[in-house]
Protein backbone atom coordinates (compact mmCIF):
# COMPACT_ATOMS: atom_id res chain seq x y z
CA UNK A 1 0.00 0.00 0.00
CA UNK A 2 1.59 3.71 -1.04
CA UNK A 3 0.46 6.56 0.75
CA UNK A 4 1.86 9.49 -0.80
CA UNK A 5 2.04 12.82 1.21
CA UNK A 6 -1.30 14.41 -0.01
CA UNK A 7 -2.94 11.19 1.05
CA UNK A 8 -1.00 11.62 4.78
CA UNK A 9 -2.03 15.37 4.56
CA UNK A 10 -5.92 14.24 4.05
CA UNK A 11 -5.93 11.76 6.60
CA UNK A 12 -4.18 14.00 9.18
CA UNK A 13 -7.05 16.57 8.41
CA UNK A 14 -9.62 14.04 8.65
CA UNK A 15 -8.50 13.33 11.82
CA UNK A 16 -8.71 17.11 12.79
CA UNK A 17 -11.93 17.58 11.89
CA UNK A 18 -13.14 14.31 13.55
CA UNK A 19 -11.54 15.17 17.05
CA UNK A 20 -13.02 18.85 16.40
CA UNK A 21 -16.49 16.99 16.29
CA UNK A 22 -16.39 14.19 18.89
CA UNK A 23 -14.23 16.47 21.46
CA UNK A 24 -15.14 20.49 20.83
CA UNK A 25 -11.76 21.09 20.05
CA UNK A 26 -8.76 19.58 17.54
CA UNK A 27 -4.90 18.69 18.88
CA UNK A 28 -2.76 22.00 17.69
CA UNK A 29 -0.78 19.41 15.06
CA UNK A 30 -1.16 16.10 13.66
CA UNK A 31 1.82 13.77 12.37
CA UNK A 32 1.06 11.45 10.18
CA UNK A 33 3.64 8.27 9.53
CA UNK A 34 3.55 5.28 7.18
CA UNK A 35 5.28 1.76 7.31
CA UNK A 36 4.67 -0.62 4.93
CA UNK A 37 5.84 -4.17 4.28
CA UNK A 38 4.30 -7.46 5.66
CA UNK A 39 1.46 -4.83 7.00
CA UNK A 40 0.74 -1.30 6.18
CA UNK A 41 0.68 0.53 9.44
CA UNK A 42 -0.68 4.21 9.57
CA UNK A 43 -0.12 6.34 12.83
CA UNK A 44 -1.45 9.66 13.70
CA UNK A 45 -0.02 11.27 16.07
CA UNK A 46 -2.06 14.28 17.49
CA UNK A 47 -0.28 16.80 19.45
CA UNK A 48 -1.86 18.48 22.37
CA UNK A 49 -4.79 16.73 22.46
CA UNK A 50 -6.35 16.94 26.10
CA UNK A 51 -8.84 19.46 26.93
CA UNK A 52 -9.20 21.43 29.36
CA UNK A 53 -11.18 19.06 31.52
CA UNK A 54 -8.60 17.01 30.69
CA UNK A 55 -5.82 19.18 31.89
CA UNK A 56 -7.64 19.69 34.98
CA UNK A 57 -7.94 16.14 36.23
CA UNK A 58 -4.67 15.00 34.88
CA UNK A 59 -2.73 18.11 36.86
CA UNK A 60 -4.61 17.13 40.17
CA UNK A 61 -4.05 13.25 39.95
CA UNK A 62 -7.33 11.92 38.80
CA UNK A 63 -4.97 10.24 35.62
CA UNK A 64 -6.98 7.24 35.59
CA UNK A 65 -10.15 8.93 34.87
CA UNK A 66 -8.68 11.18 31.47
CA UNK A 67 -7.39 7.79 30.72
CA UNK A 68 -10.83 5.77 30.90
CA UNK A 69 -13.00 8.80 29.59
CA UNK A 70 -10.61 9.21 26.43
CA UNK A 71 -10.66 5.09 26.01
CA UNK A 72 -14.34 5.10 25.99
CA UNK A 73 -14.80 7.99 23.72
CA UNK A 74 -12.27 6.04 21.07
CA UNK A 75 -14.20 2.63 21.17
CA UNK A 76 -17.66 4.87 20.76
CA UNK A 77 -15.76 6.32 17.94
CA UNK A 78 -13.86 4.21 16.50
CA UNK A 79 -15.93 3.56 13.30
CA UNK A 80 -15.85 6.85 12.35
CA UNK A 81 -12.20 7.40 12.29
CA UNK A 82 -11.97 3.47 10.11
CA UNK A 83 -14.32 5.02 7.73
CA UNK A 84 -12.64 8.26 7.17
CA UNK A 85 -9.10 6.75 7.28
CA UNK A 86 -10.40 3.54 4.72
CA UNK A 87 -11.94 5.65 2.19
CA UNK A 88 -8.93 8.09 1.63
CA UNK A 89 -6.51 5.13 1.42
CA UNK A 90 -9.36 3.00 -0.41
CA UNK A 91 -9.04 -0.49 2.17
CA UNK A 92 -10.68 -0.68 5.51
CA UNK A 93 -7.86 -0.98 8.13
CA UNK A 94 -7.71 -4.34 9.60
CA UNK A 95 -6.89 -3.32 13.27
CA UNK A 96 -7.72 0.30 15.32
CA UNK A 97 -6.06 0.73 18.09
CA UNK A 98 -6.00 4.62 20.09
CA UNK A 99 -4.57 5.85 23.32
CA UNK A 100 -3.95 9.14 25.23
CA UNK A 101 -1.11 9.75 27.16
CA UNK A 102 -2.36 12.59 29.89
CA UNK A 103 1.07 13.58 31.05
CA UNK A 104 2.39 15.13 27.57
CA UNK A 105 -1.18 15.54 25.98
CA UNK A 106 -0.14 13.59 23.15
CA UNK A 107 -2.61 10.97 21.72
CA UNK A 108 -1.79 8.09 19.03
CA UNK A 109 -4.13 6.23 16.12
CA UNK A 110 -2.87 3.79 14.69
CA UNK A 111 -4.36 1.91 11.50
CA UNK A 112 -3.44 -1.47 10.76
CA UNK A 113 -3.47 -2.87 6.46
CA UNK A 114 -3.33 -6.84 5.81
CA UNK A 115 -4.43 -6.43 2.62
CA UNK A 116 -1.98 -5.40 -0.14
Amino acid sequence: MQIPKEQRSAIGEAVVKLEREFYGRGPSAVRVSVATGDLSVITVLSVDSLSAMDRTLAERGKVDAVVAHHQSLHDATAVDFCTAVGALVGDEPDAYLSQVDPATGYAVRVFVFTSE
